[in-house]
């Protein structure tokens, strides 16, 4: 069979060239990428040794979570400290005056067991205004006659001289003599 071609068709032949030369051009690229890879891989080598620390250090991010989250809730805590601490500071200030209470409650439990005179004593007042009420129209009279009394007074003042006198004058007469005072009152009993 001379002069006969190939037993496939020439067209075929053309695409299959075509493909081969698409795979050389691919296989030209994927060997010039070849030591782009190798660094690649030589950086991936590098970067094994950091993920491996990096999985080593796994419990210690778990346990940095838990903190973080231990912190937060103390956050939370800490959040009314300022209002205490102004408390506190407020009660510094009266401190002094907690301290005296506290020297005085003795004293304070005593007022306690007062309590029951005072209340006894409120009781009485009611009756000894209604004394002093009635005293008063008293207290009036009294402030009058001392009046009245003091112009006695000066009425009888020069009496008693005379009187003192005469007493002098009637002991001198014979039988004008007074019994001693302890002899009357004997026998006005």
């Amino acid at each position: 069979m001379a002069g006969a071609g190939p037993p496939w068709p020439l067209g075929l032949l053309g695409q299959g060239v075509r493909v081969a030369r698409g795979a050389a051009v691919a296989l030209a690229d994927a060997i010039a990428a070849i030591p782009r890879l190798a660094r690649s891989l030589e950086q991936l080598a590098e970067a094994v040794t950091s993920l491996e620390s990096l999985a080593d250090a796994a419990p210690a991010l778990d346990r940095i979570g838990e903190a973080a989250r231990e912190l937060g809730r103390l956050a939370d805590a800490a959040e009314p400290l300022p209002r205490v601490a102004a408390d506190l500071e407020r009660l510094g200030a009266v401190a002094h005056v907690l301290e005296d209470l506290a020297e005085a409650i003795e004293d304070l439990r005593g007022l306690g067991r007062v309590v029951p005179a005072l209340e006894e004593l409120g009781a009485t007042v009611g009756p000894l205004k209604e004394t002093v009420d009635g005293l008063s129209p008293l207290a009036d009279s009294v402030v009058r006659m001392q009046g009245a009394i003091e112009t006695l007074n000066a009425t009888v003042s020069p009496l008693q001289g005379t009187a003192e006198r005469l007493g002098r004058f009637v002991d001198r007469l014979p039988q004008g003599r007074r019994p001693p005072r302890a002899a009357l009152r004997q026998q006005g009993d």
